[in-house]
């Protein structure tokens, strides 16, 4: 009881809060209640896939038989394990934005570069794909380029921008696969169009202010709707910095939960994430995911 209380009373404060996002967005967040749907499942019409804003209320319910654990040795090795799994699923990600000189010997100028994170969910014969935020890349009639480099290796990969969307904050890069990469590839379907359950254990991996592969623990909050974005995004205390964008937020297992994007300027105990079902419609309205 009293920690719904506190709850409450964190979130009444929060509503008279004016942050601002680490790129200088405007930071308004809402409480809004939620109304159940007949279906659970999104609407897939001509092969273009809509997750309405209230979509989240009808999703069942998940457990994960991790909290059914009484030995607390065996908890604590699902904990360290999970963490050392989705590090390797994460990986480090360089924009740089250029120019070309107008001056003989008409070279290249790099006018910005930026750092990020991003989640590797996908692999063929030939490439991974990584999934991050369009504001990672932000390549908006811009000339850039993209580096990425994997997990436990020191040199970075020229990737290929093959997909974005700047109102979802979304990309996807590729890069070609190597011989010996010490990889793992993110389950993205496990929880996927599933609840969140309040006060379950989450976790946040990524590359904050020059941390390589970085992992925060915290607590899934509650599902809820800020200025920045058009859907529900999904409200945590897992700590995210700048650099943090594009990671991996997961459940206790290491399941895909939703991608780092948003953080308060004024506290460590606001972070928000797109929830996986957005990403899910992103790829699969893309044709990355069927």
């Amino acid at each position: 009881m009293k920690r719904k209380l506190l709850m409450l009373v964190t979130m009444i404060l929060f509503m008279f809060l004016n942050g601002c996002m680490w790129w200088d967005i405007d930071f308004d967040f809402t409480t809004n209640t939620q109304t159940a749907l007949t279906t659970t499942l999104p609407t897939i019409s001509n092969g273009t896939m809509t997750i309405e804003t209230n979509q989240y209320a009808s999703y069942a319910s998940f457990a994960s038989e991790t909290y059914n654990l009484t030995d607390i040795d065996e908890y604590n090795d699902i904990l360290l394990a999970t963490r050392n799994k989705i590090r390797k699923s994460n990986v480090q990600v360089v924009a740089s934005i250029y120019h070309y000189s107008s001056f003989f010997p008409y070279s290249t100028v790099i006018d910005s570069t930026m750092n990020g994170s991003g989640i590797l969910f996908k692999a063929d014969e030939t490439h991974y794909y990584i999934l991050t935020n369009q504001h990672v890349i932000d390549d908006k009639d811009k000339l850039a380029t993209y580096e990425v480099t994997l997990f436990d290796q020191d040199e970075p990969i020229a990737a290929t921008l093959i997909a974005y969307d700047e109102d979802l904050d979304l990309a996807v890069l590729k890069v070609p696969k190597g011989i010996d990469d010490d990889i793992e590839i993110m389950d993205l379907t496990t929880r996927i169009f599933k609840k969140f359950n309040p006060g379950e254990l989450v976790l946040a991996v990524g590359n904050p202010l020059s941390v390589v592969n970085n992992v925060t623990f915290g607590e899934f909050l509650s599902m809820e709707s800020i200025a920045n974005a058009s859907f529900k995004v999904i409200y945590h205390n897992a700590m995210i910095h700048e650099g943090s964008s594009g990671g991996a937020l997961t459940d206790i297992d290491g399941n895909f939960l939703g991608v780092n994007t948003w953080g308060s300027s004024t506290t460590d105990e606001q972070s928000f994430a797109v929830p996986n079902d957005i990403v899910y419609m992103f790829l699969y309205n893309r044709g990355i995911l069927e």
